[in-house]
């Protein structure tokens, strides 16, 4: 056999053997595929050269298969089938079919109805794997400019933060205030600013609020004239519910992060503010992304309901 036959055998050759093979007379073999006699001998003789060993015996009478012929009868068809099976899944893969997903999410995402849009996607496309990491809002949008994530599903604070990213509104939440059971505003159907005024508030930021979020939460209590005693700024929401747990203050946070707050048995979370009061939840990719994948799963991050009811004016 000669060497490098792998590289020269194209499938066009397989299918003119596979035509002789299966009419055992070439000018059968030509007709079913449409060209002449002479091509099919001409690449037939050429495969031979490249196995460099005789396919068929030829007589005046008929033509039939050698055994190194049965033998490459047999792996043609898989040859052919894998080559098919190739092309396929590299057009798939270019089209996004077929891929892989690296997606950034924030602690609580899943409460906002985002887990069944993925399942739905998943569904839809069970070629595209996805690898999933679980990071603070601060490091989702660090990794993703990176380029170490394709799409991020967070919250959104001040928009500046967010320019070098293509962003897409897939959400929106109110605001909840979460106490110590036992603190007296947790009894109340909602709270307002006026109420948390004397309070000690942990706000669910980085120190530095990287990205706006405390200003998001602290800028309208300087409009009503209020200012809050900030005692932590920590973006760890565990570390904070704990701190709550341990009546060492307050916070406010979003209503999707709250959901489980029920079982927890020694917080409760209240409604906070009024109707303006809510949080945009946002996917967001880089403008230069070459990801096929990411088109796919697009259509699928549609708005999500909110969990805002209604809630009366600020007073």
């Amino acid at each position: 056999m000669k060497k490098g036959w792998e590289e020269s055998m194209n499938s066009r050759q397989l299918e003119y053997f596979l035509a002789v093979a299966h009419e055992l007379n070439f000018t059968k073999a030509a007709e079913s595929m449409y060209v002449s006699q002479t091509a099919v001998t001409q690449q037939i003789k050429a495969l031979e050269e490249q196995l460099g060993v005789s396919l068929f015996e030829r007589t005046k009478k008929k033509v039939v298969l050698t055994p190194a012929g049965k033998v490459f009868l047999q792996e043609a068809n898989l040859l052919l089938k894998r080559m098919e099976t190739a092309i396929e899944r590299t057009r798939e893969a270019s089209s996004g079919v077929i891929g892989s997903l690296d997606i950034g999410f924030s602690i609580g995402i899943g409460n906002t109805g985002m887990a069944e849009k993925i399942q739905a996607f998943n569904e839809k496309y069970p070629n595209i794997a996805m690898k999933f990491v679980n990071q603070s809002p601060s490091m989702l949008l660090k990794s993703l400019k990176k380029g170490d994530l394709d799409l991020v599903l967070m919250p959104m604070f001040e928009e500046r933060y967010y320019k070098d990213v293509v962003v897409r509104k897939i959400g929106e939440d109110r605001m909840n205030a979460v106490f110590p059971r036992t603190h007296i505003l947790a009894q109340k159907q909602y709270v307002t600013r006026r109420d948390l005024k004397d309070e000690n508030l942990i706000l669910a930021c980085t120190p530095d609020s990287e990205i706006g979020e405390e200003r998001k939460i602290i800028e309208k209590f300087w409009k009503c004239g209020y200012h809050p005693n900030v005692v932590a700024k920590i973006e760890d929401v565990e570390t904070i519910l704990l701190m709550l747990s341990a009546n060492m203050g307050v916070t406010i946070l979003p209503a999707y992060l709250t959901i489980p707050m029920q079982t927890r048995g020694r917080l409760a979370a209240v409604p906070f503010g009024g109707p303006e009061d809510t949080i945009e939840i946002i996917a967001a990719w880089r403008p230069d992304a070459d990801n096929p994948s990411l088109e796919k799963i697009l259509p699928f991050l549609e708005t999500t309901q909110s969990v805002q009811g209604e809630l009366p004016e600020e007073l």
